[in-house]
């Protein structure tokens, strides 16, 4: 026998929920603007290149204000373990968007609901979750962040010749301890679905228009939010240097 709210036959996902969160997502459903989608035509692929203006240029002007300034060799190679692990969560906050919003229990919330989702707990826990993980690195493996040389003591200006082959360690470490990141959001994610779905389209559904809902949540909240991210985790990235007197 088919379930139904105020006389609405409910859809196979919204029959685990209480009556009264029910009844809630059918509004907001009839009220949902037209659905968005992250990656669905020109206009969404050119808010992937914005996008990813706005990482590089948020690192370039940290870079510009910090005391003391980094060699711009060395800059380079601490930005770069942060742009690669921003590119593989960017690919994978997409993908979870557009599997999430054809999850049963989540159809309330479009692609462009759940990337908002993703990329804001991304770049607030998600930053807490990395930098314990780093920690944890740091006392397992011996992880020496920003240090792109030998040990200290043989003498070699590591800063002037940077050993490629441990830069390209730790990237490869800080993209296994970004997605490690990532599967603890979706984690959290698929234990409270109604609670995701209830934040992410109240954050976003207020914008009718879809191509402005596209701009919000690929370009306005992600320069903010990545501006945040961006500086703490390059203060924990770098190389910490130790006063000597």
């Amino acid at each position: 026998m088919a379930l139904a709210v105020a006389g609405v036959e409910l859809a196979p996902g919204l029959r685990g929920l209480r009556p009264a969160a029910q009844h809630e997502l059918l509004l907001q459903d009839a009220r949902s603007p037209e659905h968005c989608q992250v990656l669905s035509d020109f206009f969404g692929a050119l808010m992937q290149g914005l996008l990813f203006a706005v990482v590089c240029a948020t690192l370039c002007l940290k870079w510009s204000r910090e005391v003391p300034r980094r060699k711009p060799k060395i800059f380079l190679l601490d930005s770069s373990k942060q742009i690669v692990g921003a590119g593989a969560i960017h690919v994978a906050n997409m993908a979870c968007a557009m599997l999430f919003a054809t999850w049963e229990p989540a159809q309330v919330a479009d692609e462009c609901a759940w990337y908002w989702l993703n990329i804001v707990v991304d770049t607030t826990f998600g930053v807490l979750v990395c930098y314990l993980l780093l920690k944890m690195t740091e006392r397992l493996i011996g992880y020496d962040t920003g240090h792109y040389g030998k040990k200290t003591e043989t003498g070699i200006d590591w800063e002037n010749d940077p050993d490629y082959c441990k830069w390209f360690s730790q990237i490869v470490v800080w993209c296994f301890i970004v997605m490690t990141m990532k599967f603890v959001v979706v984690a959290i994610f698929l234990s409270f679905p109604s609670s995701c779905v209830a934040l992410s389209t109240a954050a976003t559904h207020w914008i009718k228009d879809r191509q402005l809902r596209l701009v919000f949540v690929m370009i306005i909240t992600p320069t903010f939010m990545n501006m945040f991210q961006f500086i703490v985790t390059d203060s924990f990235l770098k190389h910490q240097k130790t006063n000597t007197v």
